[in-house]
């Protein structure tokens, strides 16, 4: 018998499910601790968009403690559902952030804002896919 559409899916899903779940942990692992480390030059960026500095310094020590949080929560198992969620909410949270506080980021010439969305959908995919039954 040959394989129908859902089994075809379900096979290069299976397969892609480790690395969709490696990538999403490490980017949000990598842009967690490059916050941490550049803390006062991210910081500057909202200092520049009117924040105050304790400010800004706040909001990007809370994303970049949030971001690896997540990070290294989605490869456990029995926290990556909640991980997952919380990717949505952040993400959407930086987007509002964005546009309320620095809109001209949405024109930055190295798409920093706008890459925030084809990683959302992958968070999408990731939540599609996590069910094992």
């Amino acid at each position: 018998m040959p394989a129908h559409v859902q089994e075809r899916w379900f096979a290069r899903l299976w397969l892609l499910k480790p690395i969709v779940f490696a990538v999403l942990s490490l980017f949000w692992l990598v842009s967690g601790v490059v916050g941490l480390a550049r803390l006062d030059a991210a910081a500057d960026i909202l200092v520049s968009h009117g924040l105050s500095p304790t400010l800004a310094l706040a909001m990007v020590l809370a994303g970049s403690v949030a971001d690896i949080a997540v990070g290294v929560a989605v490869l456990v198992r029995s926290f990556a559902h909640l991980a997952l969620v919380a990717m949505i909410a952040i993400t959407l949270l930086y987007l509002v952030g964005a546009t309320v506080f620095a809109p001209d980021l949405w024109l930055d010439p190295l798409g920093a804002i706008i890459k925030a969305v084809p990683a959302l959908c992958l968070v999408l995919v990731a939540l599609a896919i996590l069910e094992e039954r």
